[in-house]
């Protein structure tokens, strides 16, 4: 089998059937997990902030009534 079948069939199967971890996950997890939530939500609101004209403007396309005929 080549690579690029073997490897998502392995992921899955490593993610479907975990094995016992004995991981420690020490308090500071929960607030570093947190602080990616909120960065992740920030960047997405700031890239929508910038490209908000581009997206209107896409949008109104969808749903403007065009009477050209070409």
């Amino acid at each position: 089998m080549r690579f690029w079948v073997l490897a998502p069939v392995a992921v899955v199967y490593l993610l479907v059937l975990p094995q016992d971890a004995h991981a420690y996950l020490d308090p500071g997890t929960g607030s570093y997990v947190l602080q990616m939530i909120i960065a992740g939500l920030l960047g997405a609101a700031f890239a929508i902030k910038m490209s908000w004209f581009r997206i209107k403007r896409f949008i109104s396309g969808l749903f403007s009534r065009n009477d050209r005929n070409d």
